[in-house]
């Protein structure tokens, strides 16, 4: 049997194809391209498969995936080889100098660790200190446009808790390592008053959380970082937002999407918070420069405000009946 690893559908040649061949990834998008396109055996998960495998084939490059997690992918196929007994096989896409420095650092050794940990906190919010692997969006360094999404969102959802006579749901789309969604609880479940009176107990948390992602590495995150805050949350992966019998039932909805494909990703995050919004809820999204983003925003809300903060543009849209 043959795992291949880094490979997206695109990458993939007739001769790889077979009853023995695995394919792995970390994005939940690029299993289901695999499966699709060559109805190939697919595997999306944060680390390798164990398995008794002949061959391990990795797909790597500076244009493919940052060093660092080619290192630790790296690292992992030879793990994962010594225990099969097999070679592992690399395909480089770049120099050849920095195909040699990779592959000489991971024969020095493979018992580097690249879990990363930063702290990140809103204003009369606690720090908390965030935990990230490579693969993760803005792995090592907290994201500036993350933050004031969080920032706008903790202030202008206080008071609405406030005067709630019941949980509010909170959805987290592209969440990372959850960054955006637990920056809001921890500081509305410490200052509201209910739960000031129970001690921030996490039962009396005002806000029931939901985090999205397509990436097994985000996922893996997110859910190590709910039981380090002990912030119970549901992590969802997914590629494509969340799944029906949610629909119409969060009140808020938070999303910092990426902008390359001519905003098609956006576009997914936007549909997604249409339906997942109960009448009135209110859709957050956050970008550098509003203007590529607000039309695609516009197209399932019918008005949108820009807030300013941080050097960034939080797009807020209320949900309609």
């Amino acid at each position: 049997m043959t795992l291949y690893v880094g490979y997206k559908a695109s990458d993939i040649k007739p001769e790889m194809l077979g009853d023995d061949s695995v394919f792995h990834t970390l994005d939940v998008y690029h299993r289901h391209a695999i499966e699709k396109v060559h109805h190939a055996r697919a595997v999306c998960s944060p680390h390798l498969p164990e398995g008794e495998w002949d061959k391990v084939c990795c797909l790597t490059g500076p244009k493919l995936m940052s060093g660092e997690l080619s290192l630790d992918m790296l690292q992992e196929c030879h793990r994962i080889a010594d225990k099969c007994g097999c070679k592992v096989e690399v395909r480089f896409v770049g120099r050849e100098r920095d195909r040699n420095d990779l592959l000489d650092k991971v024969r020095d050794r493979t018992d580097r660790v690249f879990k990363a940990e930063w702290p990140a906190s809103v204003p009369g919010g606690s720090q908390l200190t965030f935990t990230s692997y490579p693969g993760c969006f803005c792995h090592r360094r907290l994201d500036e446009g993350g933050l004031a999404l969080a920032e706008v969102v903790t202030r202008e959802l206080k008071s609405r808790v406030e005067v709630e006579d019941r949980k509010l749901r909170l959805l987290d789309m592209g969440c990372g390592c959850g960054l955006v969604g637990f920056l809001i609880t921890d500081y509305i479940r410490k200052s509201s008053p209910s739960a000031l009176q129970l001690e921030t107990s996490t039962s009396s948390s005002p806000l029931d959380l939901v985090l999205v992602d397509s990436h097994s590495r985000a996922v893996e995150a997110a859910e190590e970082n709910s039981r380090k805050f002990g912030i119970p949350a549901e992590v969802i992966l997914s590629d494509n937002g969340t799944p029906a019998k949610m629909d119409g039932t969060f009140d808020v909805f938070v999303g910092n999407p990426p902008y390359y494909s001519d905003y098609r990703i956006a576009d997914v995050f936007l549909e997604t918070a249409k339906r997942a919004l109960r009448p009135g809820g209110i859709c957050y999204t956050v970008c550098k420069n509003a203007a590529g983003l607000e039309p695609v925003q516009k197209k399932y809300f019918p008005e949108v405000n820009i807030i300013k903060r941080r050097g960034y543009a939080v797009l807020k849209s209320i949900s309609c009946a």
